[in-house]
């Protein structure tokens, strides 16, 4: 059976929760602060965000702290929505707790290559501890790549992590291992949208991660390029294997180009050329967040599908948290707020 509308009261629920969103002149405000400590008294005092910062002492918070309430928030919003979820479509909802578990075991296994491994138990977040499918507090105790193992086997993360155990003395690959689990990450997405919606709804989902296939695909290949004069054969290896608004030939055009340059103009031929004509690869991150916000926002106003508005409604408030986190590394660095308002998504300060 698929499920298309969802429910009303949803629908309204995160357009109202989106009303709570920073402002302009919020964020004129931030981009001025000079310390940490002022952005994190001017969040409790004056956005949404008050309540999460009510017992956090704003003259000793570090950014590390703050960078997680800032994804608490994001979680905290997610959970407010699953009391008007219908049951058929409560699979696809579990995409955000999929994304965080994923995102714990790979800062468990950064921790571990680096030797660190007891310092994951300070950035654990007990506040998902008890909807992830694995024990956060376990994982915090893992020492070693066969503990980790151990802990995941009843997990869909293991089958990809028995093939990348290190022999003793190396690395774990994490590289490779994030990119196996994006691919199942999407995989499992992808296939949920399929069984669970139909007509233009499905259509706005897929496009809705499809875009963030597409973006990241695109940004994978330039950076590569760039960073590593990396070859096609290696490139290919590392993408996720979906097309969407960038089908296989347009890829492998990116791809074969002789350098980041070359692969920009290609990407420039592509579907979203339009915005990137004009633009300068080496800020392409920034670009495809931008292309990301302005098919959300235009979505999440004119939707009245209660699945799309939620999908909408995250991405949108992702990118603001991640605009707060690009202010805070704005003030580490001292830029001014003109340098940080550059790093901006969706904003006019």
């Amino acid at each position: 059976m698929a499920y298309n509308t969802g429910s009303k009261a949803l629908t309204a629920k995160v357009h109202a929760m989106y009303g709570n969103k920073l402002t302009q002149q919020n964020y004129r405000e931030l981009v001025r602060k000079q310390t940490v400590s002022e952005l994190a008294s001017y969040l409790k005092q004056q956005t949404a965000y008050a309540p999460l910062l009510r017992e956090v002492n704003e003259n000793l918070v570090h950014r590390g702290q703050l960078e997680n309430i800032l994804k608490r928030d994001l979680f905290d919003q997610y959970m407010k929505v699953f009391h008007y979820i219908q049951r058929g479509e409560l699979r696809f909802y579990r995409f955000l707790i999929m994304k965080m578990e994923i995102a714990e075991v790979l800062s468990c296994i950064r921790l571990l290559n680096a030797g660190r491994a007891d310092e994951y138990l300070l950035t654990l977040p007990s506040f998902f501890a008890k909807h992830s499918s694995f024990d956060l507090y376990e994982l915090a105790k893992v020492k070693n790549f066969d503990e980790l193992l151990k802990l995941l086997k009843p997990t869909a993360y293991y089958e990809i992590l028995k093939k990348y155990d290190p022999t003793e003395g190396d690395k774990i690959d994490i590289i490779k291992i994030e990119i196996e689990f994006n691919k199942l990450y999407y995989s499992k997405i992808l296939d949920i949208i399929e069984n669970t919606f139909s007509g233009e709804v499905k259509t706005q989902i897929r496009n809705s991660f499809g875009i963030q296939i597409d973006l990241s695909n695109i940004t994978d290949i330039i950076r590569l390029k760039k960073y590593f004069n990396a070859k096609s054969e290696y490139i290919r290896t590392l993408l996720l294997p979906y097309y969407f608004k960038v089908n296989k030939n347009d890829l492998e055009s990116i791809m074969d180009a002789a350098d980041a340059a070359g692969a920009w103009q290609a990407a420039c031929e592509t579907y979203y050329g339009r915005s990137f004509k004009k633009q300068d690869y080496e800020f392409i991150e920034n670009y495809a967040q931008r292309i990301m916000f302005q098919y959300h926002k235009q979505l999440f106003a004119f939707t009245t599908s209660a699945p799309v508005a939620v999908a909408s409604f995250l991405q949108l408030k992702d990118i603001e948290i991640q605009n707060i986190i690009h202010i805070i590394e704005g003030i580490r660095y001292e830029l001014a707020p003109a340098e940080i308002s550059k790093l901006l998504v969706g904003v006019e300060t």
